[in-house]
């Protein structure tokens, strides 16, 4: 065990001496060439065959047989070797998925993320906990663990961590967690993992308030930490960092906040307020019903069509309860009477229609429903003087239900408060000391006396002990007013500001950088291709924050990319097929600024099969690349639901045009050229004019002659040769094709064959193949009928119905 984590640790970092000589091989021959390109081929229909609605096993394992063939053909191609993974992980191979990593990392040796598998891969192979607990212990250990990226230790210590958990050693759990969390403190796994395991109530303020910054920093893509983070600031008394998380997750227009839900706004808009910003809480609610309102509007001109613009005008929806009374508490705080007065209607109104909605939908809910008409009574009562309206609320709740005494008490000790009873409503009152509604009504009393001492106790002990509700800061807006001075709350507060000062800054650096959070651009390697030409292109990623940013799906950086492609081709229709969907598995995470670049190689997808389908015609080509995107449905100009992609939280995208794929001039020039290149095949280049004179043989197919530049003399001027409307050309094609043909080596041989057109006079070579029973041959025969144009008959080929009862089971 000591000798394998040595081993373990250098198979992760080092490409080993055999493999040396796989390298030298000499890629610039024709067979290597042809070699790539025919596994490019293997590849895109092992692609198809994944895609496959409904996907059976049938389809995987023929996926997995195409893509082992093509390493064997391209050994040190990443993206078949990264398709292998894949293929592997569906069709649960995980003895060719250790394999494909393994190799895989033996060309990208920095490559985290393999580093990882690699390392886990090993572990696993250990047979009890122990043996495992013991590799862990050496890996991680003082010595051992500097070989590794502190990103793959980390990893590795939350793995630990989660295996002493299930073991119930709750101390090494903690242990191995502090050192996941010690190591890399954007891991989002570990640190939210510790924000719950070490920030529980028994910490201090400081240290929860610090794990909640960490979890939140280690995923800034993650709303619901940056909620619980501001939340938390709230219920503490530290509004204006809170407010300062929630304008983060508002987001830079007005218009963003229509997307939050109704319970979140309340929440920010009563912290807005707390935090002195009033007018700014006012803004953001009526914005939110200004959107409402056209919603219900809308709805309700399709309910009554019949309703004039003047009556539509006057609807207005009703908002949330909770958002009500926060802006209800606002208002009744402000100088206005009148607008306070309507506020505190609609905030009534809106609890009231919650309950009686409740009561429709269920009559098994009535304790729910009392609840709400008691809320209604209870906020009529705090912001306004209608006495006899909350009496008769009351009644008509006593008529269905038994009130609980303290809320009886409660309310009844607001009565007489606001009947100016003081010294009835403070012994009334005084009666419930625990209830918090309770104790404001003791401190309003003991205010209108005089006694703004006992009033202050009142107010400052319900603004401690709920500084994140609306009674909380309702509170301490009282006792600001009695002191003439604002303060701290809570003593925390001081070391809470110093601990988010840095926090908000790193937040502000990327929420108001102009920039994408994580830029995207696409690098083509060439601006124009060359038929059946591999096409690359590069697109690189770039981490334009001063965090790190995980790639994960619980991450900043969602795992995959979506590449959009629209592929024009002359006399066809634009084909626009479904998205192209990449891994983004390079690296665990970006570093700030730092770049990643992933090369896909279009052939292998979609496009691959359209070019393949029009070789002399050539295309134009627009790409547009988006990472962190989502998906939804919405309905064309022919009202079918079709799916659009957008740009999800932290997300941008980025799009090129301008990229072409060359075809062929059909004039009897070129016809002439490629006969003459085809002479002496000696580069990828010459092979494929052979293969595109297979699709110029056909009589559908017009060349034009093309008139000398200067005119000859008479007599002698040279006119190509006609067959009835054929160029004789295109006969010295099919004859030329015929006799070149079976000197080409047979890795050539076959790609030529899955490549070629279907036109029945090139189809005898494949009576000429040096070895028509290798597996690679049969292959390249098979995979043309992966095409959608390829007719039914076709499917009754003897080469095609031979290979389904073949003893080969690849080919099988």
């Amino acid at each position: 065990m000591r000798l394998l984590i040595p081993l373990l640790v250098a198979s992760t970092l080092v490409i080993p001496l055999n493999s040396l000589g796989d390298q030298e091989r000499v890629t610039n021959s024709l067979e290597a060439m042809a070699s790539d390109r025919l596994a490019d081929e293997f590849i895109r229909v092992a692609r198809k065959a994944t895609m496959n609605e409904p996907l059976d096993t049938l389809s995987i394992m023929a996926a997995v047989e195409l893509v082992k063939e093509a390493s064997k053909l391209s050994p040190h191609n990443p993206s078949i070797l990264q398709s292998m993974i894949e293929v592997a992980q569906m069709a649960d191979l995980p003895d060719l998925s250790k394999k494909a990593i393994q190799e895989l990392l033996f060309i990208s040796p920095d490559d985290t993320s393999l580093q990882l598998a690699r390392l886990r891969c090993a572990i696993e192979m250990t047979n009890t906990a122990d043996q495992r607990l013991s590799v862990y212990d050496q890996l991680l250990s003082a010595g051992k663990s500097a070989q590794l990226d502190a990103r793959v230790a980390s990893r590795l210590a939350l793995d630990a961590a989660l295996l002493q958990r299930q073991l119930g050693n709750i101390n090494q759990f903690a242990w191995w967690l502090a050192e996941a969390v010690a190591l890399d403190p954007a891991n989002p796994d570990a640190v939210i993992l510790a924000a719950g395991f070490f920030g529980d109530e028994t910490a201090d303020v400081y240290t929860r308030a610090e794990f909640l910054s960490t979890a939140m920093l280690s995923n800034i893509r993650d709303a619901t930490l940056q909620v619980s983070l501001a939340e938390f600031l709230m219920a503490y008394g530290d509004y204006e960092d809170a407010n300062a998380m929630y304008q983060v997750i508002i987001g830079d227009t007005p218009a963003d906040a229509l997307n939050l839900s109704e319970g979140l706004l309340a929440d920010i808009t009563l912290c807005m307020w707390a935090a002195g910003d009033a007018v700014g809480a006012q803004d953001l609610i009526l914005s939110r019903q200004i959107g409402v309102d056209k919603a219900y509007r809308q709805q309700t001109k399709r309910q009554q069509p019949r309703l004039t613009p003047l009556e539509l005008a006057r609807i207005h929806a009703p908002l949330s309860p909770k958002l009500s009374t926060v802006r209800a508490a606002i208002y009744a705080d402000q100088a206005d009477n009148s607008i306070a007065s309507t506020s505190l209607d609609s905030a009534v109104l809106s609890i009231v229609s919650v309950a009686n909605l409740t009561q429709m939908q269920s009559a098994n809910q009535m304790t729910k429903v009392i609840e709400l008409y008691l809320q209604a009574a209870w906020v009529a009562i705090w912001f306004g003087e209608d006495v006899e309206m909350v009496q008769t609320l009351l009644r008509s709740i006593e008529e269905g239900a038994i009130i609980h005494p303290v809320e009886q008490t409660r309310l009844e000790g607001w009565i007489l408060l606001k009947k100016g009873e003081l010294e009835a409503a403070i012994e009334m009152l005084a009666s419930i000391p625990e209830d918090a509604p309770a104790q404001a009504g003791l401190g309003l009393a003991y205010l209108k006396q005089g006694n703004k001492r006992a009033a202050a106790r009142q107010f400052l002990h319900i603004a401690k002990n709920q500084s994140g509700s609306i009674l909380g800061v309702w509170s301490k807006k009282q006792l600001k007013e009695i002191v003439k001075s604002d303060f701290d709350i809570h003593p925390e507060v001081k070391e809470l500001r110093q601990l988010m000062t840095g926090v908000l800054e790193t937040m502000n650096d990327y929420a108001l950088d102009p920039r994408s959070v994580i830029g995207i651009h696409i690098n083509p390697t060439l601006q124009t291709y060359n038929p059946f030409e591999p096409i690359y292109i590069d697109i690189e990623l770039k981490n334009n924050t001063a965090l790190p940013l995980t790639i994960a799906k619980n991450g900043p950086v969602q795992p995959v990319l979506l590449i959009e492609a629209l592929l024009q081709i002359p006399d066809a229709f634009a084909s626009q097929n479904a998205p192209i969907i990449v891994p983004i598995n390079q690296q665990i995470s970006f570093l700030p600024k730092q770049s990643l670049v992933i090369r896909v190689d279009l052939r292998q997808y979609w496009v691959g099969e359209i070019l393949n389908m029009f070789p002399t015609s050539g295309a134009s080509l627009k790409l547009r690349a988006t990472v962190n995107f989502m998906a939804r449905e919405t309905k064309n100009l022919y009202n079918k639901i079709v799916i659009v992609y957008d740009v999800d939280t932290l997300g941008s995208t980025t799009s090129v045009e301008g990229l072409r794929v060359d075809g062929v001039r059909l004039n009897d020039l070129w016809l002439q050229e490629a006969l003459s290149k085809v002479e002496d095949i000696q580069s990828i280049d010459d092979l494929t004019k052979l293969v595109l004179l297979t699709w110029v043989v056909g009589d559908d197919v017009m060349f034009a002659v093309e008139k000398p530049l200067i005119t000859p003399p008479p007599g002698e001027e040279l006119t190509p040769t006609m067959i009835g409307d054929r160029l004789k050309l295109q006969d010295d094609a099919i004859t030329k094709v015929l006799t070149i043909f079976p000197s080409l080596d047979a890795v050539s041989q076959a790609w030529v064959v899955s490549t070629m057109s279907n036109d029945p006079t090139t189809e005898a070579v494949v009576g000429m193949l040096k070895d028509p029973e290798s597996t690679i041959a049969q292959l390249s025969w098979i995979i043309r009928f992966a095409y959608p144009d390829v007719p039914d008959e076709a499917l009754d080929d003897p080469r095609l119905l031979a290979a389904m009862s073949s003893d080969n089971i690849t080919v099988k």
